[in-house]
């Protein structure tokens, strides 16, 4: 598995894909991405600590699958008196005091043991799996759609502003830079989909849900990663989208499904049974390292060198000028400036305080790379022995190059919280002598263009 032949026909399916559908990946994550990085419990597994860990329940899991038919929502939601009464009595210091409140939801006790929990895993990615979670990274999706309860995805993705429920159905301007926690997050225990009760809720609002995807389905590369094709999420999905659109019986070409191999001959194609009677055909990848899947998809993404928080505010505030304040006269309208201005694609850019969006600034040729180009630069996978590098320099010189803007690196402020590390070319020079043992000098105050 993964041998040459087979990698270079997947990329080159998934670079045809790219090249028909301009827009950057939409990526679907599924819990097994989270198994895989993190190592968190399947839910029968966090189902079964939940059971052994509460006094009040005395009955083991296999009890409770028989007498719900195996549904986990069902098992979960006969889970809630135990931990209600639990909570209340001898398992009382497990929680803080503000879930007492006579208004808190008698299910939060599970949700929030629950949580606390798949928290103690963190959202660090083990080292072997850093260089997947780089070439993650690299594919700068438009957006991340999750139904994972962790941060991780948070943790690759620094930039992306994570997004609850029904956050992607409300959020009025074109979504990028986010992720899109729809079962809940750990931080917020009561927003986490967990039992029967939640599913019925959250079907109920599916097919808002739906209607917002089909936007991407039409315009973007698809991927769904740590989902089975048997899975009921991605099957769930689909199946909204065959309702709304009569998906033909042709292949989805945009639509990728990434999982471990099942066979030695691993098929190009699979079919998502969305009904009984009734199957979607996607592409289908499958790999023991997922690393050389996520750079196919990361190739050349136009939104490499450019921060999502930006584009989110560029698109939140022009959504609001035009849609609000220009409507309801709260801004006075020069509209002979701005048909002017929109007139060319250099005079747009202006309107948003961008000199130019072809040649590059001065600063950008100063400072053109971030960690994890200088990092390939230098000939490592990602950043990880780059930074490595900055920290011998730290230890031998005793001077942290991250920790001022010098000739070597330049903090720009995104935001009020965010900011971006940039580095120069006479950065490459130095850690290129630091890599290959080379002596070398630090001159701070130099100039970066020499």
């Amino acid at each position: 598995m993964d041998d040459e032949n087979y990698k270079s026909e997947v990329v080159e399916r998934i670079a045809s894909v790219r090249k028909n559908f301009s827009l950057q990946p939409i990526v679907f994550v599924g819990s097994g991405l989270s198994r895989r990085w993190i190592s968190t419990p399947t839910w029968k597994e966090l189902l079964d600590w939940a059971i052994k860990d509460c006094g009040d329940v005395d009955k083991p899991l296999n009890f409770f699958m028989q007498k719900n038919d195996g549904d986990l929502s069902k098992v979960s939601s006969e889970l809630v008196d135990s931990y209600h009464s639990w909570a209340w009595g001898d398992g009382k210091g497990n929680f803080p005091e503000a879930l007492f409140e006579s208004e808190v939801p008698k299910d939060i006790y599970l949700k929030y043991h629950v949580c606390k929990h798949i928290k103690s895993f963190g959202t660090s990615v083990a080292e072997k799996f850093s260089g997947e979670a780089e070439a993650f990274s690299s594919i700068r999706p438009q957006s991340v759609i999750t139904t994972n309860y962790d941060e991780m995805i948070e943790a690759v993705l620094p930039d992306y502003q994570p997004i609850l429920g029904r956050g992607l159905i409300t959020a009025p301007f074109a979504n990028i830079g986010e992720v899109y926690k729809i079962h809940g997050t750990v931080d917020k225990a009561s927003s986490i989909v967990l039992t029967n009760e939640d599913y019925g809720d959250f079907y109920l609002r599916r097919k808002y849900l739906t209607a917002k995807l089909l936007t991407f389905f039409a315009e973007h590369p698809i991927l769904f990663v740590g989902y089975g094709i048997e899975d009921e999420n991605i099957q769930g999905i689909l199946h909204d989208l065959d309702e709304a659109m009569g998906m033909p019986g042709d292949l989805i070409s945009n639509v990728f499904v990434l999982s471990r191999p099942k066979s030695d001959t691993p098929p190009a194609e699979e079919v998502v049974q969305v009904s009984a009677s009734k199957g979607v055909r996607v592409q289908a990848i499958e790999a023991n390292d997922f690393e050389w899947v996520f750079e196919a998809f990361g190739h050349n993404a136009p939104l490499a060198n450019v921060n999502p928080q930006v584009l989110r505010a560029i698109l939140a505030r022009s959504y609001h000028l035009v849609r609000r304040d220009i409507p309801k006269q709260k801004v006075e309208v020069d509209f002979s400036l701005i048909s002017e201005k929109t007139s060319s694609d250099e005079e747009f850019a202006k309107l948003f305080g961008i000199a130019d969006l072809q040649p590059a600034t001065e600063f950008s040729a100063m400072y053109p790379y971030n960690l994890t180009e200088l990092g390939k630069k230098l000939g490592f996978p990602g950043w990880h022995k780059a930074n490595a590098l900055l920290e011998k320099v730290k230890k031998e010189k005793g001077v942290d190059i991250k920790s001022s803007d010098n000739r070597y690196h330049c903090t720009v402020r995104i935001s009020k919280k965010s900011s971006a590390q940039m580095y120069s070319d006479d950065a490459y020079e130095l850690l290129s002598a630091v890599r290959d043992g080379d002596e070398y000098e630090l001159d701070l105050e130099g100039d970066p263009n020499h």
